[in-house]
């Protein structure tokens, strides 16, 4: 049974002050990673207040376990959690680790679909088997449109009440994803956002030891219920430039090497020559290696719509999500 919207977002606010003030419910000194401990807090307690046998918790990036298992144990359903293991795990070594952790924690309710984001959103229905989410937390690829998507492919399957918690909001892109999206999605509302002064690796001393304990590189926690009618937005800027760029580094020949490209200029700004000399050369041997789909045939404007057919598309159909093919829960 849902509640008023004042009420719900008054609890919202209530369980995120407890985090801040009294700390973790519960610590689990085998789990390593990179979060913050208000963050943590916050899971376990929303984890508490909104999960019931029928609302469960789902988080997208789970690394190596570190806030999928401190909630689990708080989670009074499954606690799902979402990962390919395709970043930061150059030994390939996360999701076992994850596993048995699990296992030694003595955990049985967290459930680890390994797969990417995107894949697993669109076939919920087969993990979640009838419940809905009362918890979200999303912490995977934190680039605009993967964090647009998080967001887009969960509405489905998001309880009546349900919180949703966004990590690394520090970042620029990041906040302008949960702008927009609240912007074309007027049922749910902002009810808390803060911000480290950088991100932790960025830091160091007093600055550091408070994004370790606090909300490591910011946090946004949203609300759908109803009634809800909008609210602030996140502070960003109203400058488009950098995204609107972003089309003209898709477009050029080498658009994977861009990375290293931004890093030569570091190097020459800084007048670090031998490094400077040293990637340059890389990034030469590079572009004569290069033997992959994004590697673009011309020097600029880039489509790679050379092989692309004409198709008028069959709208009859039944939609992939729709009740008779795919019951939702």
């Amino acid at each position: 049974m849902s509640c008023s919207p004042c009420h719900f977002a008054t609890r919202v606010r209530n369980v995120i002050v407890e985090a801040q003030t009294l700390g973790l419910l519960s610590e689990n000194s085998l789990l390593t990673g990179y979060s913050g401990k208000c963050v943590i807090a916050l899971l376990q307690r929303l984890c508490d207040a909104f999960t019931d046998q029928n609302r469960c918790y789902l988080e997208i990036g789970v690394f190596q376990g570190m806030t999928l298992l401190h909630a689990a144990p708080h989670c009074k359903s499954e606690a799902y959690g979402i990962d390919n293991f395709a970043f930061f795990d150059p030994e390939g070594k996360n999701k076992s680790l994850v596993l048995s952790r699990m296992e030694q924690s003595g955990i049985n309710n967290a459930i680890l679909i390994n797969q990417d984001y995107e894949d697993a959103l669109e076939q919920l229905h087969q993990y979640l088997q009838g419940k809905k989410i009362g918890v979200y937390f999303v912490d995977g690829p934190h680039d605009y449109r993967s964090q647009l998507m998080c967001l887009q492919l969960v509405l489905p399957h998001l309880a009546t009440d349900a919180v949703i918690v966004i990590d690394d909001c520090n970042y620029r892109h990041v906040r302008l994803a949960t702008s927009d999206f609240l912007r074309t999605h007027p049922e749910f509302a902002m009810v808390y956002e803060s911000y480290t002064q950088a991100h932790p690796h960025n830091l160091s001393g007093h600055a550091s030891e408070n994004a370790v304990n606090g909300w490591w590189n910011g946090i946004h926690v949203l609300i759908k219920t109803p009634g809800i009618r909008g609210s602030s937005l996140p502070q960003t800027t109203r400058s488009r430039v950098v995204y609107e760029n972003e089309h003209l580094t898709q477009t050029v020949r080498f658009p994977l090497l861009m990375i290293q490209t931004s890093r030569l200029l570091i190097d020459l700004y800084k007048g670090q020559w031998y490094k400077f000399f040293k990637r340059s050369l890389w990034i030469r041997k590079q572009t004569k290696e290069s033997n992959h789909e994004w590697v673009g045939k011309y020097d600029f404007m880039n489509t790679y719509s050379e092989n692309l057919e004409e198709r008028f598309h069959d709208v009859s159909k039944h939609d992939p999500l729709d009740n008779e093919t795919h019951p939702h829960p």
